[in-house]
């Protein structure tokens, strides 16, 4: 078997505080009944573009579905697994914690543990990505239409809010060990503010 097509890309600086990687995976060869690779938790939230032929997703509850054709994966609490079915080819985001909520008009807590079409985040601009990604000819391509849809959504959605800054470092710093009454009194709020 051939070796495994990833490719990682190099990050726009003015992207680079809010996002780990854009990375992608290609096998133009048609795939069926394929093993599924299980995807732990890890506190990442990830935006995936298919070009050809989206995955299946198995859940930990036992149910599956077809991907979309684009998708945010938010933070997950189970295990999930995945299966490509036909010709694979996507390109994928992976964010740093404090940095995905700039990207999307719907707070993340809503996002969690699902995948969630990007049409309901990016209304119709996520068709006009993801068809522009599609018909890209190279991957180069792919990235810059990528790197574009990113500098959107951040215009867009950007909003900095920088209590919530402040949390997300401490709570990267403590390795997500600090409570609650922890991160308000570093702060100087009340736990139920930053609860809210």
């Amino acid at each position: 078997m051939d070796a495994l097509p990833f490719g990682e890309y190099p990050i726009d600086p003015v992207l680079s505080p809010y996002i780990k990687s854009i990375w992608s995976f290609e096998n133009k060869r048609s795939v069926e009944n394929a093993p599924r690779e299980r995807i732990l938790p890890d506190g990442c939230v990830e935006l995936v573009f298919h070009f050809h032929d989206p995955f299946r997703t198995h859940f930990a509850s036992g149910t599956n579905e077809r991907q979309p054709r684009s998708f945010v994966v938010g933070q997950m609490r189970r295990f999930l697994e995945i299966a490509p079915v036909g010709r694979s080819g996507f390109i994928a985001v992976r964010f740093h914690a404090r940095g995905a909520y700039l990207f999307f008009p719907r707070p993340l807590h809503r996002i969690t543990a699902g995948v969630v079409d990007l049409a309901g985040l990016w209304r119709q601009r996520a068709s006009e990505w993801t068809d522009r990604i599609g018909s890209a000819g190279e991957m180069s391509e792919r990235v810059r239409i990528v790197e574009e849809a990113l500098h959107a959504a951040l215009r867009a959605n950007g909003r900095h809010d920088s209590m919530v800054d402040r949390c997300l470092q401490l709570i990267e710093t403590s390795a997500g060990q600090s409570t609650v009454a922890q991160l308000a009194s570093e702060i100087g709020a009340s736990s139920r503010h930053l609860t809210r």
